[in-house]
């Protein structure tokens, strides 16, 4: 076996030399960079196609010569590289890798090819066959150094954008009201894609303007920026800076100059705002949604190391695009929210404040999910017999069929208790019967209440579908559940229902109410009842317009459901209020 640094013998130098000539092409022939494959005495024995891209010689020009005679190896300086000082030749020599940069290599036709270098000994069975030099144009890997360079940077702001888009979303997403989440926006924005950000409301009608977020990177000028929200000049036909352009209808506007001179009330604006804030550049685009303009959004930078790039125009544009389908959503869901709330409270009668000897007050409010309506519903009318009938009721459901088929089930039920008289599970059963002919899959709950009255003998004739019991406040006696009676609701089965009766004592207050009052999540309706009773004992002589509002302030309700409120007080003498609140 020969040492490393020994010769090797003939054959193996053939042998070297026709592996290098088979395999080094083949290998490397798709490489970036160029390779020479070297014998023990630094002679070329094969080369990729690279070598002679880059210095011009052949195959036939090198292969089987020394590299060091026919590729010159010059000093930066310009003079010739002796062999004896080659670092190359050196490093095969030792049989051990070397690399340089910003060396000079001449190319066959005499310039220069500044190259960057790597070389690796070939060792076999301990012995040193050659090695393999590698090297690329210096200036071009420097070139793409800096592509790459600025390809990772790319990507890195893609990213920054990708994950601000994200927050964005979910931020728009999770707002409770569109002001919020349009402040929230504004916050993610800075510093991120801009020094300080304001976003600016069209009225649903176009005729006033209004900046509802403000936000500057400074703490100090952010802070100072809150005296800015508000009303603006407002939008006019004519006007012509780059906001009211936006307004009127135009795409995003790239401002590259800040205006000397205010063209119009809102520019005025504008460069009084770009004083106090600072301003190079800015961004204003569009909060537009079904081809109307709801508002605008202007990003403005204020260093000029940091110019706005397409990418960023594109990226406001598709923000400003989510803003604005947002805030045009929020305005159909609240007119939607809003025409369902007048149609439901249609459907509620118009209370009197008084029938014969009693005092009526009645309250309705609404779910705090702005998407429900409900069947809650309330109602009391005089009968011909000279009594009078009351009632509160809950169709199941949260919807607009809930809201319709109350109103439907309410003017039945006054038709039925008007049309013959008798007790209160009687008019009941009928009304249940028409329910399960004519709506066979709607379920409601109801009280349905007769107040007789006569003279030194009222009496309360009541039945119950399913309902929570209702709280009875008589002077100088403790407050009480009427739950004497309970069946099943109203669309279930066809049973035989109860009645109970129970005489009023002058100055009764009775208090009817549906189940959002009472319920809460996780908690049983033993409970809700008890804490009912207990804070409602006192209420007995609230008058009666105060008494719903001030029962919904103790009771807390989560605002889950709908809540409705009917109290009903008999003539008397006004009993004193026990107390103060209870909670």
């Amino acid at each position: 076996m020969t040492g490393a640094g020994e010769r090797d013998t003939g054959d193996t130098r053939d042998t070297r030399v026709a592996v290098d000539a088979a395999l080094l092409p083949s290998v490397f022939s798709g490489a970036p960079v160029a390779m020479i494959a070297l014998d023990r005495d630094g002679a070329v024995t094969a080369m990729t196609p690279s070598v002679e891209r880059l210095l011009g010689y052949g195959e036939a020009e090198l292969l089987g010569r020394p590299l060091h005679d026919r590729v010159r190896h010059q000093h930066a300086d310009g003079h010739a590289v002796a062999a004896e000082e080659c670092a190359i030749l050196a490093a095969l020599r030792a049989a051990r890798p070397a690399a340089g940069e910003d060396d000079v290599f001449l190319r066959e036709d005499g310039s220069a090819l500044v190259v960057t270098w790597a070389f690796a000994p070939t060792v076999l069975a301990h012995t040193l066959t050659g090695g393999v030099l590698t090297f690329s144009d210096a200036r071009a890997h420097g070139a793409e150094v800096s592509r790459q360079r600025a390809r990772l940077a790319d990507l890195e702001a893609a990213n920054v954008r990708l994950a601000l888009l994200a927050d964005v979303s979910r931020a728009l997403g999770d707002s409770d009201d569109v002001v919020t989440g349009l402040r929230t926006l504004a916050r993610l924005l800075v510093p991120v894609l801009a020094d300080w950000v304001t976003v600016d409301v069209l009225a649903e009608d176009g005729s006033a303007l209004e900046r509802v977020a403000l936000t500057h990177r400074d703490p100090a000028l952010d802070a100072a920026g809150a005296a800015r929200l508000g009303p603006l000049p407002p939008l006019r036909p004519g006007m012509t800076s780059g906001l009211a352009q936006v307004l009127h209808g135009a795409p995003l506007h790239h401002h590259r100059v800040v205006p000397a001179v205010a063209v119009d009330a809102l520019a005025a604006e504008r460069l009084d705002l770009v004083r106090d804030l600072g301003a190079v550049e800015g961004i204003t685009a569009p909060l537009r949604a079904r081809g109307r303009t709801l508002g605008a959004i202007t990003l403005v930078r204020t260093d000029t190391a940091r110019p706005y790039r397409q990418e960023d125009l594109d990226f406001t544009a598709d923000l400003a695009a989510r803003a604005g389908a947002l805030l045009d959503t929020t305005r159909v869901l609240g007119r939607q929210v809003h025409r369902a709330e007048q149609m439901q409270r249609a459907l509620l009668p118009e209370l009197a404040p008084r029938i014969g000897p009693l005092e009526l007050a009645g309250l309705y409010r609404p779910a705090s999910d702005l998407a429900q309506v409900g069947g809650d519903w309330y109602d009391a009318f005089a009968l011909p017999d000279g009594s009078t009938g009351f009632v509160i009721g809950d169709v199941a459901g949260h919807d607009l069929h809930a809201a319709t088929r109350m109103g439907a089930i309410r003017h039945k039920l006054r038709a039925l208790a008007g049309d013959r008289i008798g007790p209160a599970s009687e008019v009941v059963t009928r009304l249940d019967r028409v329910v399960q002919r004519f709506a066979p899959d709607d379920v409601a709950t109801l009280i349905y209440a007769r107040l007789t009255t006569t003279p030194g003998d009222p009496h309360l004739h009541w039945t119950c579908a399913g309902h929570p019991p209702p709280l009875l406040l008589t002077p100088g006696a403790p407050a009480r559940l009427l739950d004497d009676v309970v069946d099943l609701p109203v669309g279930v089965a066809d049973l035989a229902r109860a009645d109970a009766d129970l005489p009023l004592a002058p100055g009764a207050t009775l208090v009817l109410y549906s189940d959002g009052l009472v319920e809460h999540p996780g908690e049983s309706l033993t409970t809700g009842l008890a804490r009912l009773l207990r804070v409602g004992a006192d209420l007995g002589g609230t008058p009666l317009p105060g008494l719903g509002p001030e029962l919904l302030a103790r009771m807390r309700p989560t605002g889950l459901d709908d809540i409705a409120v009917l109290a009903v007080r008999l003539d008397g003498p006004a009993p004193a209020t026990a107390g103060g609140p209870v909670s």
